[in-house]
């Protein structure tokens, strides 16, 4: 399932798309409709999970019980895609056409992503201000990643 944000944590986006607080309150009420929409399918999931970490932890793991799991997991996962995908495009019709611009330039550095990740990694790039990538500090100064706790 799709990571959440921070509750509240819109900021950043708003800024950078020039969202109005109407848009915001907007779209907060999409996602909250959304994981409302979700949520049978995530209790379907959470048991299936749990039954699925067990079976692995356990010393005589049934392999065909483990495929079973998994595939009932990416069954109930493939319903809930077209919910996603019919939220967001709920979502992306309260932008103007300026804001929609700027999304896709968002959307095209999202996808880089894991580069910028491994490249913070290897110390290539410097990691912007609050990135807690490998090997940075977390909050008070913290080391995170391998040097630290996560």
């Amino acid at each position: 399932m799709h990571r959440m944000m921070a509750p509240g944590a819109t900021t950043e986006v708003q800024n950078y798309l020039n969202l109005t607080d109407a848009q915001i309150a907007t779209l907060k009420q999409l996602r909250q409709s959304e994981m409302t929409a979700l949520d049978p399918i995530r209790q379907q999931i959470a048991p299936l999970r749990q039954s699925l970490r067990t079976e692995q932890q356990s010393g005589s793991a049934d392999a065909t019980a483990i495929g079973k799991l998994v595939l009932s997991i990416q069954s109930l996962e493939q319903q809930a895609a077209p919910i996603r995908a019919n939220f967001q495009q709920q979502a992306q019709a309260v932008l103007t056409p300026a804001q929609k611009t700027q999304l896709a330039a968002l959307q095209s550095a999202a996808a880089l992503m894991p580069a910028i990740h491994e490249a913070v990694g290897l110390n290539l790039v410097t990691p912007p201000a609050g990135f807690g990538g490998p090997g940075g500090f977390g909050p008070a100064g913290m080391p995170r990643g391998r040097f630290g706790p996560r």
